[in-house]
């Protein structure tokens, strides 16, 4: 069969999910073709020389490194309704072109089509808004869960119990009992991997997944702590590249599976952002990890309080709380 799996490029981590399922359907055989844009695009690109690509826009908008305000979320609200319409009738035209059997889309809510069999992936069936905007919370969620009647299936990477669940109510609303819902339980690309132990094990390994201009504040506190703890050992893995002159700080640049696994694995101490893919990938690799929410977002912001002390995460609020944290522990040591 011909299948269409789309990714939001809206952060690595709607690609990251997709790859262990594209894979199993590549395996059985099936045509896959890929249509996205941006980061999320090139990583599947590096991982599935058989399939077709084909370029496909989606949402991008500037991130401030002080967070979203109320201006950022009117001018998303409108994209996604653009950008809804956009894809549903540029779809109409890839079905006919390629002859699509099957549709896989990840947070595009737009990719459905009634005469082909159309599945949406996310963990998040309930959107949560800042509380200055929440008022508008029901609108939002009526206004999407109109485009998610209209999928065949909503396949969510969670435990379908509440009390195992990773993702709490974003994945587990109230009011989804109408919506074609299946658990398909957390993904990761990880799983199964083989951990090599010849990397390095460095005291505090930070994983950053985020917008640049938020990395770069993070980066150059991380800066500041490794200039004045020389015997840590500190590592960042990043989407993006800096220079670092300390001798106890290195920077790694998007890793390969192996490589990310190895580093994570064998860190003393991890300090992550509170991206759900993120949190996939550790829970089932089995690591603790404490999580700074990115200032802004609050799907991260709930999910590091919903973790918090559950299932090894701990929730800090900033990354100077984590790194002072984690520090008190590795001087007792």
């Amino acid at each position: 069969m011909k299948i269409l799996i789309s990714p939001l490029d809206w952060g690595l981590g709607h690609a990251t999910r997709l790859i262990p399922i594209i894979k199993k359907l590549s395996d059985n055989g099936n045509d896959i073709i890929i249509a996205g844009n941006g980061k999320s695009f090139a990583l599947i690109k590096k991982y599935f020389d058989n399939a077709q690509f084909i370029p496909f826009y989606s949402i991008h908008f500037k991130y401030s490194k002080n967070g979203l305000n109320i201006f950022n979320y009117f001018i998303i609200a409108f994209q996604i309704i653009w950008q809804t319409f956009y894809e549903h009738f540029k779809l109409k035209k890839l079905i006919k072109l390629y002859k699509i059997d099957i549709i896989i889309s990840d947070n595009r809510y737009g990719l459905f089509n009634k005469n082909v069999t159309s599945y949406f992936i996310t963990h998040q069936l309930n959107v949560i808004l800042p509380k200055y905007l929440s008022f508008a919370n029901p609108l939002i969620n009526s206004y999407l869960r109109h485009y998610l009647k209209k999928y065949d299936q909503i396949l969510i990477p969670d435990y379908q119990a509440y009390n195992e669940s990773l993702a709490g109510k974003l994945s587990h609303p109230s009011n989804y009992n109408k919506l074609p819902v299946s658990y398909i339980g957390p993904l990761s690309r990880f799983d199964k991997l083989y951990i090599s132990k010849n990397e390095k094990q460095y005291d505090v390994v930070i994983l950053i997944s985020a917008p640049l201009s938020y990395c770069k504040l993070i980066v150059k506190k991380l800066s500041d702590f490794a200039s004045l703890n020389t015997s840590v050992s500190f590592a960042i893995i990043s989407p993006y590249l800096f220079g670092i002159n300390h001798t106890n700080l290195t920077i790694i640049n998007s890793p390969d599976d192996i490589q990310w696994l190895s580093i994570v694995s064998n860190a003393k101490n991890i300090i992550s952002t509170a991206g759900y893919s993120t949190i996939m990938d550790l829970f089932l690799i089995n690591k603790n990890a404490i999580l700074v929410p990115v200032k802004g977002q609050t799907e991260q912001e709930y999910l590091a309080n919903y973790l918090n002390n559950k299932y090894g995460f701990k929730k800090a609020d900033s990354f100077n709380n984590a790194i002072a944290q984690v520090l008190q522990y590795c001087i007792k040591q």
